[in-house]
């Protein structure tokens, strides 16, 4: 049998929260510098010191960490939907179809505004996730683990057989972007989300990614880590501290190969490990400052903001296809970055502002009464 309602506010665990606001303002940053790459991709601009540093630098701490994180932490409130049903019970299988169903709803009316939209992605690993559920929490752990590990070596096989890209869609792309009409922007968002992002480098590494990190997420809540947190005060430092050498590790193996145009990567491509090592060692140092009770503040603003991720991440598009991408403005990255920025801090007042008065965001409680079926209460 079906819990008669969700996860209320009280039951929620803060450090999920306030990583899901983290991964969000990641996304931001990153999607307003891909939409700075869009606007000026037929110009040429000879990148300043200040644009380098801020390519670099976020590339580097944000670059993939956002929506890796989120998969991670979408694996983990998966599974915790699929815990309120006994274990027996079919009716958790048509729920969460319906479910998922709903989540690609969401997601194809964000694609309409974003052509990177994620939520598609979520909800179609998320319907793959089910075939893996009834596995013991070990083995989804030692799956997610070999696929995140394994993915690579498929990376760099399509990328010798020239597989990976599909430039005649990247310039059609272009050439609907650039004719700057309404209609037109949203038949290029439609276009890249649902033919250019569709080519084998994303429809295949990618989803394959977002599955091992989706596994990885699940095997966290069905072992409890994060609500037998504080016994597992050694175990987070350990991994810290090995993702920290690790990340250090591939990142300096990365630009030895780049500057000496070595042949590795064509075997084994180190840009997804070097992804999730930095993720997880950004994350598990949220994770320690967090139960220090250190920056509390900035942590008090993420959790809000994360408690209404779908609602947060799907305005900031709408935002960014308004100000940015139907305007074309002429602004330079660093502008952009800091748009996203700006946006961001707005929406943890707005979010602050919200759940004063109400239960859920918007989109959330929407998405909550579209799957169960009935009503919620959304004021307080």
């Amino acid at each position: 049998m079906i819990s008669n309602s969700p996860i209320s506010q009280n039951q929620r665990l803060p450090i999920i929260d306030i990583l899901r606001g983290w991964a969000l303002f990641s996304v931001a940053i990153m999607n307003y510098s891909t939409i700075y790459t869009w606007n000026t991709h037929s110009s040429k601009i000879e990148a300043d010191y200040l644009t380098s540093f801020i390519e670099t630098t976020s590339e580097i701490i944000l670059g993939s960490k956002g929506w890796t994180l989120l998969a991670v932490l979408f694996g983990f409130g998966f599974s915790i939907v699929l815990k309120k049903f006994n274990d027996n019970s079919q009716d958790k299988y048509i729920f969460f179809i319906k479910r998922m169903l709903w989540l690609f709803v969401f997601g194809f009316a964000n694609t309409l505004f974003f052509g990177g939209d994620i939520l598609s992605d979520y909800a179609f690993m998320g319907l793959v996730l089910l075939a893996f559920y009834n596995l013991r929490t070990k083995s989804l752990f030692i799956i997610g683990t070999v696929i995140l590990l394994l993915t690579p070596v498929l990376q760099s096989y399509l990328g010798r057989q020239h597989l990976l890209f599909a430039p005649k869609d990247r310039d059609f792309f272009y050439e609907l972007y650039n004719n700057n009409t309404f209609t037109d922007h949203i038949k290029a968002n439609l276009f890249m989300r649902y033919k250019w992002m569709l080519r084998l480098s994303y429809a295949i590494i990618l989803h394959l990614i977002q599955l091992g990190c989706f596994l990885l997420g699940a095997a966290l809540h069905r072992s409890n880590f994060f609500l037998r947190i504080n016994l597992n005060r050694k175990i987070l430092k350990r991994i810290f501290w090995i993702s920290l050498a690790l990340s250090i590790i591939l990142f300096t193996a990365q630009r030895v190969i780049e500057t000496n145009e070595w042949t590795f990567n064509t075997y084994y491509d180190l840009y997804y490990p070097q992804i999730i090592s930095i993720m997880i060692f950004s994350s598990t140092g949220i994770i320690w400052l967090f139960m220090a009770g250190q920056l509390k503040t900035l942590f008090s603003a993420l959790q809000v903001t994360g408690k209404m991720t779908l609602t947060n991440y799907i305005t900031q598009n709408v935002i960014a296809f308004f100000l940015l991408i139907y305007t074309k403005i002429d602004w330079s990255l660093s502008s952009y970055v800091l748009t996203g920025c700006i946006i961001f801090v707005l929406q943890i007042f707005f979010s602050k502002w919200w759940l004063k008065k109400y239960n859920y965001g918007p989109l959330e409680w929407l998405w909550r009464c579209l799957s169960y079926g009935r009503k919620f209460p959304l004021k307080k």
